[in-house]
């Protein structure tokens, strides 16, 4: 591969990506994961932190999975309030409390959620034994995406995005387990997080999902606070790929895929260049 590329040049020099749009679509924003403490996690932090990298939008939900999420997934929407041009959250679900589904999500909605968070393999509770249909009957008319730590076996993910078709669904980490589905529904699509560790861990690089998937189903996600904003730019930028893909994955999918779900995200005019030819 030859080193060359804005992208690349600008990753290899440190300096933030000012000149694309950039959108994280799988972060987290909180003190405490349950497992660890988070330093410098308070808004204002975040976004010089998202400055720093040329970061413009982050799709934000809950970093505590192991316990009642209602209340962080509620700091969630008042961040956003509070700067609405710099994220948009989703609700987090837990999946021993079935009950409790439709009630969050209801209380997602008003407070401004775009949509449902699931990660029950950090819920001591088998996949399997789930089925999340109350919670998509529920979001079906609402323009809203579902992003799951892991769908487990692709039958699952495939009767979901059939019966639901109102709902995005977005494989949370690298994985190539949904490389059909993103060839075959409009509504399943592909997240890069965790892509910098193939070697020791079982998610595929950045360079495989952009040999194997499709292009425009493929979205930028770091998993901050919990990893670096960097840990997930870096295996897109030093990838062996054309400059205006590596463009549409770091932010011109997203920005394509938001605007079709009407979500209104704003990116100041006149701050990035080619701006309307990747949210076309």
């Amino acid at each position: 591969m030859k080193a060359d590329g804005e992208i690349l040049k600008r990753a290899m020099a440190g300096q933030p990506f000012d000149h694309i749009p950039v959108i994280d679509f799988h972060a987290h924003l909180g003190s405490s994961s349950g497992f660890y403490h988070i330093p410098r996690n308070n808004p204002d932090d975040v976004v010089k932190y998202m400055d720093r990298y040329g970061v413009d939008h982050m799709i934000i939900f809950s970093i505590n999975v192991n316990s009642d999420a209602l209340a962080s997934s509620r700091y969630q929407y008042k961040v956003a309030k509070e700067f609405p041009a710099r994220f948009s959250p989703l609700t987090m679900l837990h999946g021993k409390f079935k009950d409790d589904w439709v009630h969050d999500l209801e209380d997602g909605y008003g407070k401004g959620s775009k949509g449902i968070k699931l990660i029950s393999q950090y819920q001591n509770i088998a996949e399997e034994s789930i089925d999340w249909s109350p919670a998509f009957e529920y979001a079906n008319d609402k323009r809203w995406v579902a992003l799951h730590h892991d769908w487990g076996q692709s039958e699952r993910l495939e009767r979901w995005a059939k019966e639901f078709p109102g709902i995005t669904f977005i494989a949370g980490h690298s994985s190539l387990a949904y490389r059909k589905l993103l060839e075959k529904y409009d509504n399943v699509y592909q997240c890069t997080c965790a892509c910098l560790v193939p070697a020791y861990t079982s998610f595929p690089s950045a360079q495989d999902l952009i040999d194997n998937l499709p292009s425009e189903k493929i979205l930028y996600g770091s998993d901050a606070l919990d990893l670096d904003l960097g840990t997930g730019i870096g295996p897109i930028a030093f990838a062996d790929a054309p400059e205006k893909l590596k463009e549409y994955i770091l932010g011109g999918n997203a920005m394509k895929l938001m605007n079709k779900l009407g979500w209104n995200t704003i990116i100041p005019a006149g701050e990035k260049q080619n701006l309307s030819n990747l949210s076309k």
